[in-house]
């Protein structure tokens, strides 16, 4: 487990967190499904609670587009590719970029973004109904995920050969070569360390992940929220936003314990944001190891659960805006270093914001809708 994580695993979910015991008669992931299929729910109105937080997109969308559309026809060149090809356009991986780093420069917004994309086509490889040929294998998925980290170390590290193909030659793996390439340029030991451990454990908690979904017993809430806020890679991006801006944090500041609440509630914020969002293609893949079916089992009601998850939000962007108040305090005395936190603590905002304009719209996601005014209405 990276050691960022540690920091704030004693708060997870804070006053809000339920725990459902697991034993031998906790319903069956079967039962489970065939409560939740056919069920109608709306997902309530996010935006009010982001109106005090900004949002925009980078002027550079178009030539970032043109970008990754050709960064993703030379990874999926295959007689068989073309069905995960289509997906990925549809995901629209560039408006996900653009958004989250709305004022990065072209080259680390491309660098960014084809980090995004890797995190999307590399997890598919064990965790898609549709993709993958490792998510009913585990030894053969954890030889992968082994592979990975191997492979994530090498490429992150100061001596690092321009070919690593005695590590690996999987595409979904080697596609991130590029990234480490240019992060390791750009950024200083503490970045560079930073980052490495948020990939360690991102690779880790979807090894856990996996392992859990292999069992007969659903997860608790608690144990379900460890694994997520290092599955869902939200710390993997945000700790790319020293490099996308140019920025050079000190390490007090960044080992802070209010700066690593800032990152805790936007975890917990894009983490629940996307769960509410996913529960239509997740019920669809028989996906039952989420935040909402979990809810679900505590409330006995999906349209609670919802409510529910919504609550959690609403929470931790309070606290969020806590904690941001009391770090640019802390530093009034110090104007230069207070104005990097500000654009520091901004970024992540952005990254809390467009992830959710950005999920309405995406494919992956499968809502296709603009606007939420009224709440989505999702049958299931």
């Amino acid at each position: 487990m990276g050691k960022s994580f540690s920091k704030v695993g004693g708060k997870l979910l804070k006053g809000v967190c339920i725990t459902l015991k697991s034993s031998s008669t906790s319903p069956s992931r079967e039962k489970l499904l065939a409560g939740l299929r056919g069920s109608k729910v709306v997902i309530p109105n996010l935006k009010p609670f982001f109106e005090h937080w900004p949002q925009t997109v980078n002027p550079e969308i178009e030539k970032l587009d043109e970008y990754i559309q050709e960064t993703l026809e030379s990874l999926f060149t295959g007689p068989n590719d073309k069905k995960q090809l289509e997906r990925m356009k549809k995901t629209n991986v560039s408006q996900f970029g653009a958004s989250w780093w709305p004022y990065a420069p072209l080259e680390p917004l491309k660098i960014d973004t084809h980090f995004a994309t890797w995190l999307f086509v590399w997890d598919d490889e064990t965790d898609s109904q549709e993709f993958s040929s490792l998510i009913t294998d585990f030894d053969k998925a954890s030889a992968f995920r082994q592979e990975t980290a191997k492979y994530l170390k090498a490429n992150l590290s100061r001596n690092c050969p321009s070919d690593l193909s005695h590590i690996s030659t999987h595409r979904m793996i080697t596609f991130f070569k590029p990234i480490g390439d240019a992060f390791t340029k750009a950024s200083n030991d503490r970045q560079l360390k930073s980052f490495l451990d948020e990939l360690i454990f991102f690779v880790d908690m979807c090894e856990e992940e996996h392992r859990a979904q292999q069992s007969s017993e659903l997860p608790t809430i608690d144990q379900y929220m460890r694994r997520r806020m290092g599955s869902g890679a939200v710390r993997t991006c945000l700790a790319l936003i020293e490099y996308s801006y140019g920025l050079d944090m000190p390490e007090e500041v960044m080992e802070s314990k209010l700066m690593q609440s800032i990152w805790y509630e936007a975890n917990i914020i894009i983490c629940v944001t996307n769960d509410m969002m996913s529960i239509k293609k997740e019920v669809e893949q028989s996906q039952t190891d989420s935040l909402i079916p979990l809810l679900y089992l505590k409330f006995g009601s999906i349209q609670k659960a919802m409510n529910h998850a919504t609550d959690m939000i609403k929470t931790a962007i309070g606290n969020f805006d806590k904690a941001e108040k009391a770090l640019l305090a802390e530093y009034s005395s110090d104007p230069a270093i207070q104005e990097d936190i500000r654009k520091f603590v901004e970024a992540t905002k952005y990254a809390c914001t467009s992830n959710l304009n950005w999920g309405l719209t995406s494919g992956r996601y499968r809502l296709g809708v603009q606007s939420m005014e009224g709440g989505v209405k999702v049958t299931l």
